[in-house]
């Protein structure tokens, strides 16, 4: 049975909003389950992992070791993603996307049944590496939006698939924190059988599933006409492709979120130790800057979309994000000012994300869109893979402001950057 484009968008929007939502989980609960390896204090593949963050840390204080720690895990899964991310996509343009979705979501419901039975580290790394090769799926849900979308609405669909991406970070962390209380597994837990937070866990093996199920009954089977013969990994042929936009796009979406990535790592601690905000009170400052994105994507893009181009929609975005920087720069430590140059980084980044995704997307030839925007997917994995090391180094030995600093002024080659970038003539 046929499904009507706007059904389907709206289905991608689902999934990539389980897919986020299962993916981020895991936030609130990472310091405790680090805690908790810890404390095992027989495990050699944890002692080498925190040895090296200690090592980087310079032997400072155990919470900045912890904070490193996580650093080196998320770097891991986003590199992963920037491997993965093209494949699937340019194995999306051969077999469909249904099909690929279908296997990577699987394969995330793998990785997450792994990380309940997580009772040695070594097995919850093996978790968050094959949750980090199936994370690089956005690339092909981003595909299988172009596919539903004109040139005219092309940026409209990419600001929904964004809502779904910022309202799953939003829920995730929020129900993480909630099934944490859930108790109905720990005898398991406690028999040593499990990880710590074992709901949790159970918790996004169910949100996998309801995505595998929405990819599997609601997508189109459909295969392209025509593919192109190229290389698998768009990275062993970067000279070869035809449309350097493409290149220059998927660079400019690097150093957007290398700097961007980075001041959403360390604002956590900037918001702990000058404000002295709780967990609870953090989680509320992300869902602020969740809401935000979302009104922005789900309603102020899709009125945008067609009326100006995919590169002035990015450069408003720049621009926003780029005053909302020198805002935190200049008068965050204050309260009221804080959640001002908030408002405005939530603002911006809701315009740069959709209008870059939908600006590479035009680039792309016939039956090459997943390759294409898994080579811009990947290119963003690898900032976000250099930015938790690099900013959290930056931050705990240099402090906030300058962190901030050097997030401002990459911003700032970004929009310098993008306004030179030619559009595609139609």
């Amino acid at each position: 049975m046929s499904q009507s484009p706007k059904k389907i968008q709206f289905i991608l929007f689902l999934i990539v909003f389980t897919d986020m939502m299962g993916f981020s989980l895991l936030f609130p609960l990472f310091p405790k389950t680090l805690e908790f390896f810890l404390a095992k204090g027989d495990d050699v593949f944890f002692r080498t992992f925190y040895s090296a963050a200690n090592l980087l840390s310079f032997g400072g204080d155990t919470k900045y070791t912890f904070v490193l720690f996580g650093g080196i895990l998320g770097s891991i899964y986003s590199f992963l993603q920037f491997l993965a991310a093209p494949v699937w996509g340019r194995l999306s343009d051969i077999f469909g996307r249904r099909a690929i979705l279908v296997f990577t979501t699987l394969g995330n419901t793998l990785g997450y049944l792994l990380w309940l039975f997580s009772s040695q580290f070594w097995m919850f790394v093996l978790s968050r590496v094959i949750t980090g090769l199936m994370g690089g799926n956005l690339s092909v849900a981003s595909a299988a939006m172009a596919d539903q979308t004109d040139e005219k609405s092309r940026a409209a669909g990419m600001g929904l698939l964004g809502a779904g991406i910022g309202l799953g970070f939003v829920m995730g962390p929020l129900l993480g924190g909630i099934s944490s209380q859930w108790n109905f597994l720990d005898s398991f837990y406690k028999e040593g059988s499990v990880v710590v937070f074992p709901a949790s866990a159970f918790f996004a093996i169910l949100v996998s599933l309801v995505s595998m199920v929405l990819v599997y009954l609601f997508l189109p089977a459909n295969k392209p006409e025509s593919v192109p013969e190229k290389e698998i990994h768009p990275f062993l042929s970067l000279k070869k492709i035809e449309s350097r936009n493409l290149v220059r796009i998927s660079l400019l979406n690097l150093l957007f979120v290398l700097s961007f990535s980075g001041f959403e790592f360390v604002v956590n601690f900037f918001l702990s130790d000058t404000f002295q905000f709780s967990p609870k009170e953090i989680g509320f400052t992300f869902l602020y800057i969740g809401i935000v994105i979302i009104l922005v994507q789900g309603g102020v893009v899709r009125r945008l979309s067609g009326k100006i181009s995919e590169k002035t929609i990015s450069l408003i975005g720049g621009v926003v994000v780029v005053f909302g920087m020198a805002l935190l720069v200049l008068i965050g430590s204050n309260f009221f000012g804080l959640f001002v140059s908030l408002f405005f980084l939530a603002f911006g980044s809701a315009l740069v994300n959709p209008g870059l995704s939908s600006f590479a997307s035009l680039e792309s030839g016939k039956g090459d869109l997943g390759r294409s925007l898994g080579l811009f997917r990947s290119f963003g994995s690898l900032g976000r893979a250099v930015s938790p090391v690099v900013f959290s180094l930056l931050y705990f030995q240099k402090g906030p402001i300058l962190a901030f600093f050097i997030s401002f002024v990459l911003l700032c080659g970004f929009t310098i950057l993008l306004t030179f970038q030619k559009q595609r003539s139609t």
